[in-house]
């Protein structure tokens, strides 16, 4: 279980890494309307996150079939959530919806890359 929390808190780190490297580089190219909706979309991708890994630790302790059911809700749960983002940045003029949508596929973004580096670091 420390493995997890420590995966959890990396994972974290890296998505406010993300947000604020981001951030920066819209600002710089002249994009700075971009960032409430960049970070907009990182925080709810990191509650995202945050969701899957509570349903993850609470399901492990249950029963197969409850633990199957229990994490079925949790999805329809967080698409939910995701839903609710995107119909708040599009009727939020202070946030553009596609800056939110890409700030929404950080988390995907970073799992690809630490699956890669993970990858990588055990081939060499």
């Amino acid at each position: 279980m420390q493995d997890f929390a420590l995966e959890i808190r990396r994972t974290l780190y890296q998505l406010a890494i993300w947000a604020i490297v981001t951030s920066v580089g819209a600002y710089l190219a002249g994009y700075a309307h971009w960032i409430p909706g960049l970070l907009t979309g990182v925080t709810a991708s990191a509650l995202y996150f945050l969701q899957l890994c509570y349903r993850v630790r609470k399901s492990a302790d249950m029963p197969i079939s409850k633990a199957v059911t229990y994490m079925r809700v949790g999805w329809l749960l967080r698409l939910g959530f995701i839903l609710l983002v995107l119909i708040i940045s599009i009727h939020t003029a202070l946030i553009n919806f596609w800056a939110a949508v890409a700030g929404l596929f950080s988390l995907q973004m970073m799992m690809i890359l630490n699956a890669i580096l993970s990858a990588w670091k055990s081939k060499h």
